[in-house]
C-alpha cells in the first residue's frame, strides 16, 4: 500500500479543544438568601433605633412634641420608608450591583392594572363582610386621630394609598415571599408571608385577633397576585385601592356620618 493510500484510509482525528466551553448555571430566583434577610432585619432594627433616638432628641429640645405623639406618627412613618429603601439599596446595589426595583420585580406586566384596582375595592368590601362574621370589635386606631386638619387628612391619604402599599409590597411580596416560596413552595410561601403581614399590623388594632385574621386574608390575596403576575406592580395597585376604600370610609364616618 502506497503512503498516499494509507493517508486516505486512515481518518484524521478532529482537533479537540483543550478546555470545553462552560455553560453558566441559571441564576436562582430569587438570587438573595437568608443571610440577606438577616442583614435586612439588622439594618431595619438599626434604622428604627436611629428614628427613635432622633425623636427623643427632638422631644427634648421641643417638649411640646410629647403632646402630639400621634401627629408625629405619619412623618415618622415617612422617614421609616426612606430607611427601608436605603436598607434595600445597601443589599441590592452594593452587594449584588442590582437596582432595588429591578431586583424586586417592579416591572411591566400584561395583566390589567385596572382589574387589580377593582380587585382591591372588591377585597375591601368582602373583608367588611368577613369582619361582621367574626365579630370584629370596634377599636380606636391611630388613624382615627390623624384626620383633624386638612393637612393631616392629605398626609394620611398619601401615606395609606401610595407609600404604604409601595413599601409594604416591596418588603413582603417583593423580598420575603419569593425567598420563602423558594424554600417551602409557593402556597406555603404566600401563607407564611401573609401571617407575618397580619402580625405586623396587630399593634395598630390593639392586638385584636379578628383584625389580624382579616389582614392576613388581605396578605394572602396580595400574595396570590404577586405569584400569578410575577410582578410587584399589580399587587401594589390592588393594595393601594384597598387602602383607599378604608381612607374614604374613615373620612366619611368622621366628617359626614357624625354631623
Amino acid at each position: 500500500m502506497q503512503p498516499e493510500e494509507i493517508s486516505q484510509a486512515t481518518p484524521v482525528a478532529a482537533e479537540t479543544p483543550l478546555f470545553s466551553p462552560t455553560i453558566a448555571a441559571p441564576e436562582r430566583d430569587p438570587f438573595w438568601g437568608y443571610t440577606d434577610l438577616l442583614l435586612l432585619l439588622g439594618l431595619l432594627a438599626a434604622s428604627l433605633a436611629v428614628i427613635m433616638f432622633g425623636t427623643a432628641l427632638w422631644s427634648f429640645w421641643q417638649p411640646s412634641v410629647k403632646d402630639n405623639v400621634i401627629e408625629l406618627a405619619l412623618p415618622m412613618q415617612f422617614v421609616l420608608y426612606i430607611f427601608v429603601y436605603l436598607c434595600f439599596l445597601v443589599i441590592f446595589k452594593f452587594k449584588y450591583d442590582r437596582g432595588v426595583f429591578e431586583a424586586l420585580k417592579w416591572r411591566k406586566t400584561p395583566h390589567s392594572l385596572l382589574m387589580a384596582g377593582l380587585g382591591g375595592i372588591l377585597l375591601a368590601f368582602g373583608l367588611s363582610l368577613l369582619a361582621d362574621l367574626i365579630h370584629t370589635p370596634k377599636v380606636d386606631t391611630p388613624f382615627d386621630q390623624l384626620v383633624k386638619t386638612p393637612f393631616s387628612m392629605l398626609l394620611l391619604a398619601v401615606t395609606a394609598v401610595l407609600l404604604a402599599p409601595l413599601f409594604e409590597e416591596m418588603l413582603f411580596r417583593g423580598f420575603l415571599q419569593p425567598l420563602l416560596s423558594r424554600t417551602f413552595g409557593v402556597a406555603l410561601g404566600i401563607g407564611m408571608t401573609a401571617v407575618l403581614f397580619g402580625g405586623l399590623h396587630a399593634s395598630e388594632y390593639q392586638g385584636s385577633w379578628q383584625y389580624v385574621v382579616a389582614i392576613t386574608v388581605v396578605g394572602v390575596a396580595l400574595g396570590v397576585v404577586r405569584a400569578r403576575t410575577d410582578s410587584l406592580i399589580p399587587g401594589a395597585v390592588m393594595h393601594g385601592s384597598f387602602n383607599a376604600v378604608s381612607v374614604v370610609a374613615l373620612l366619611g364616618q368622621k366628617y359626614f356620618i357624625h354631623k
